[in-house]
């Protein structure tokens, strides 16, 4: 009786789950191994990546918070309070008005009368008291004169000056180089801010390089023995970028989790205060910072074992 070669069905599904089943055991699976068994060399390199992704979480949320500053005060820089004379006759102040209004630098003109610049300046603080010492009321009516390009504030403040209708003791709200002063304090930040994140990322990629190296070293038998059968290269080399990323997930996730606190610990404490000084700080603002800084994280410490790897890994 002669024999017959039966031949087994494999299913090609069944292939691929085997072989996707098998890639996530050998990259995946035995990276997070490895991680765990060197937890002592990733630790460093973990905590110095959780102090950058927080200082980041901050320092980026501050950075949005004074860039928000920045257009409020750019905006109210724009607004020339044009102050008119107690005496100053109905037709001049609407001939000023006029000519203001065609200007082409001017976007709006309001007339303030001197009942709304009291109510106004009852809403800031020291100045109700300053209006409780006087008899009559001592804020003068006023244009109040918005500039479409803050570049050409002065050239208004020059124009109106003179008018017969304005104020010749105190005529206008301008104070040169006012809005140069905060972009100069705004711009000195940001660059204090760079160069202190620049150099907590040096460390902290360095840190993470070195942990990669312990790692690529006590497996070196495992790695030569893995080029020997020819396994391909990002075989051999991903379960080490997958071990830089868990240490950039789990440094990004605590670091994450520490900038939404708080900045929610900010916003429910002094809600009043923390928007005068943080505007467009919300929680929806924070959960998108704690997000970006959990991606951050994954990238610098995947981009960081890719860097070892090519200075220690034979390629």
């Amino acid at each position: 009786m002669a024999g017959h070669l039966v031949k087994g069905r494999f299913p090609r599904r069944r292939l691929v789950q085997t072989a996707v089943a098998n890639l996530l055991r050998r990259v995946f699976q035995s990276a997070a191994r490895s991680w765990a068994r060197n937890i002592a060399s990733n630790a460093p390199a973990l905590g110095s990546m959780t102090l950058l992704l927080v200082m980041s979480g901050l320092i980026g949320l501050t950075g949005f918070a004074l860039h928000n500053l920045e257009q409020t005060e750019a905006s109210q820089a724009s607004l020339l309070h044009v102050y008119l004379r107690d005496d100053a006759a109905g037709a001049d102040v609407v001939s000023l008005m006029n000519q203001l209004s065609a200007d082409r630098r001017v976007s709006t003109v309001v007339y303030v009368t001197k009942e709304d610049a009291l109510k106004r300046a009852q809403r800031i603080p020291g100045l109700p008291e300053l209006a409780q010492a006087s008899d009559s009321n001592p804020f003068p009516a006023s244009l109040d004169v918005q500039v479409k390009n803050i570049d050409d504030v002065s050239a208004i403040d020059a124009s109106v000056r003179g008018d017969v209708s304005v104020d010749p003791v105190y005529p206008t709200s301008y104070d040169r180089g006012a809005y140069q002063r905060i972009q100069a304090v705004l711009f000195g930040a940001a660059v204090a801010g760079v160069a202190f994140l620049a150099l907590l990322g040096f460390v902290a990629v360095m840190v993470t390089m070195n942990s990669i190296k312990i790692a690529i070293h006590s497996r070196r038998d495992e790695i030569t023995i893995m080029q020997l059968v020819g396994a391909p290269r990002w075989m051999v080399r991903g379960p080490f970028v997958v071990e830089g990323a868990i240490t950039g997930v789990l440094a990004g996730a605590v670091a994450g989790l520490v900038t939404f606190s708080l900045t929610m610990t900010g916003i429910s404490l002094a809600s009043g205060t923390f928007t005068q000084f943080a505007p467009g700080i919300s929680i929806s603002v924070a959960a998108v910072a704690a997000a970006v800084v959990v991606l951050v994280g994954l990238g610098l410490g995947s981009g960081s074992s890719l860097i070892s790897l090519r200075r220690h890994m034979e390629t």
